[in-house]
């Protein structure tokens, strides 16, 4: 599926896209307890939890600064309907310990299409929570060739995505929704279930909701929810090749991942 940014071109006076974003320390390490360190291998590449490594552990901390400057980083690019390419974002240790961006793969090419030569960011953490700042650094000119990587020890990664934190999805969810014509299976209630677990607000989810604009499912809890899917549906879920709309509503999920089981049954 294509996408075009939907920031103005570069170049406009004061044109500047930030990217802030805030990540839970105690979410993160909930996640590190219930699923161990292959949950993060989908989100952050070798390098990057090398950078996050003691000689005892991850380092929790880092692990939240990392998904942060990620998220960040991806907001500057001002794109709709695609989700977080987290191994084609790489935040590395400089030299000097501030933190330093890569892009890869279709988030080079989506910064080239916004005339976005570069991303810094800048990161900061507390007990609580880690913090990152991201702005671009804008073409001057015609792009000069491909991004070449800061650590070429590291080979370029696959896309693999985790869900947009759309800048329209900031009002709540919409109220009158089509109903259902027939009762939903048993995984689908499971993961609505899951859903609702983690938004105490709702009393329930319409089957054409768009959880996604409304922020159901954002960048850290896709990742968790794709293991979630995979679980309830009995199948392996390659995130790089997963479409937005595939999960976009409950509907949408029953269709792509347990229709096929309700009709096996």
């Amino acid at each position: 599926m294509q996408t075009r940014p939907v920031a103005p071109p570069a170049g406009g006076l004061g044109w500047a896209n930030l990217g802030m974003d805030i990540v839970s320390v105690t979410r993160v390490r909930r996640l590190l307890t219930l699923y161990g360190e292959d949950f993060f291998r989908r989100m952050l590449t070798p390098g990057e939890l090398a950078d996050c490594r003691t000689s005892a552990r991850l380092d929790v901390l880092g692990l939240c600064g990392r998904i942060a400057a990620k998220e960040a980083a991806f907001k500057t690019l001002r794109v709709r309907a695609v989700f977080l390419p987290w191994l084609d974002i790489v935040v590395r240790r400089s030299e000097g310990g501030w933190p330093l961006v890569e892009l890869r793969g279709p988030a080079a090419a989506m910064a080239a299409e916004s005339g976005i030569a570069a991303i810094t960011v800048t990161i900061s953490h507390d007990v609580d929570y880690a913090v990152a700042v991201a702005a671009p650094v804008l073409e001057t000119g015609p792009p000069e060739g491909p991004v070449h990587p800061a650590h070429p020890e590291e080979p370029a990664q696959p896309a693999q995505p985790a869900a947009h934190d759309c800048a329209s999805a900031a009002g709540a969810p919409t109220a009158h929704h089509t109903p259902r014509r027939h009762p939903m299976s048993d995984g689908l209630q499971l993961v609505k279930n899951w859903l609702l677990a983690r938004h105490e607000e709702l009393d329930d989810i319409a089957p054409d909701l768009d959880l996604i604009e409304n922020r159901l499912i954002d960048s850290l809890s896709f990742v968790e929810f794709v293991f979630l899917l995979e679980q309830h549906s009995g199948r392996a879920i390659q995130m790089e090749t997963l479409e937005v709309d595939e999960i976009r509503t409950l509907a949408a999920i029953e269709t792509h991942f347990f229709a096929a089981r309700a009709v096996q049954a």
